[in-house]
């Protein structure tokens, strides 16, 4: 069955007075409107010129369990930016060590062939004696 939504309202103050589904091919009547009234007002009114609700703004006042929730999920958001912050930090140490560590590797080697070849210069001093 195909139905549609059809919202009431007072016809003398036009307070809203509730919702209900009716079929598809109702006709919708006085006192009635296929206009969806905003969940985010309180005291609501149809205004039969406009074709609008109206009513007081409903603010939004949070728990104290959604506050909490709320602050926890802020403090989250900050340890997840340090720790993007110290993955970037730990990623150029790591960079800088491995430079390091290649230019101990050729200090290594040019060492090693600094002293070969003194040992074959004295190789050659003794050999010359």
């Amino acid at each position: 069955m195909n139905a549609k939504a059809v919202y009431s309202f007072d016809q003398e103050s036009f307070a809203y007075l509730g919702a209900k589904l009716e079929p598809i091919d109702y006709e919708v009547g006085s006192g009635e409107t296929l206009v969806v009234p905003p969940s985010n007002l309180a005291k609501r009114k149809f205004n039969v010129v406009t074709q609008k609700w109206t009513g007081e703004k409903v603010i939004f006042s949070p728990t104290l369990e959604q506050k909490t929730l709320m602050q926890q999920s802020q403090q989250i958001t900050v340890l997840q930016a340090l720790i993007m912050q110290q993955d970037q930090a730990n990623a150029k140490s790591q960079a800088t060590n491995a430079q390091q560590a290649a230019q101990i590797k050729q200090l290594q080697q040019m060492f090693m062939t600094a002293n070969q070849q003194q040992a074959v210069e004295k190789a050659k001093e003794v050999t010359a004696q």
